[in-house]
């Protein structure tokens, strides 16, 4: 959070905004009217930094939702892509099968047959 440290302009003793000196003549009122308009100023500056720093902190918020769910998106597409995929490669297996050995081929590897010289 943003912090200002704004120095104490409106003491309680005499000569402050709020309690004018007994003696005070058209500029004291003039001064306590400015300090006055000072005060408020930095209360409304206070408010604004104070505002700023939440909507600062739910943007950042948001980012970071917005970035959540575009890689949620993301997921599901790739998982999508997979079962397309895996649909895909099963259907090229069966007709791979369904077709048998190729010609000068070797076939589909399965289990190794025994041959004459691993006879027992």
């Amino acid at each position: 959070m943003i912090a200002l440290a704004i120095p104490a302009l409106a003491a309680d003793g005499p000569g402050s905004a709020d309690n004018p000196p007994a003696s005070a003549g058209p500029d004291a009122a003039n001064v306590a009217d400015l300090q006055r308009q000072l005060a408020d100023t930095q209360d409304k500056l206070a408010t604004a930094l104070h505002s700023y720093a939440l909507l600062e902190d739910e943007n950042t918020r948001l980012k970071d939702e917005s970035e959540a769910e575009t890689l949620r998106t993301q997921v599901r597409q790739l998982r999508d892509q997979v079962a397309e995929l895996s649909a895909e490669n099963a259907k090229l297996k069966t007709r791979l099968a369904l077709l048998g050995p190729l010609p000068g081929g070797a076939g589909v590897p399965g289990r190794p047959t025994p041959t004459p010289s691993n006879a027992p």
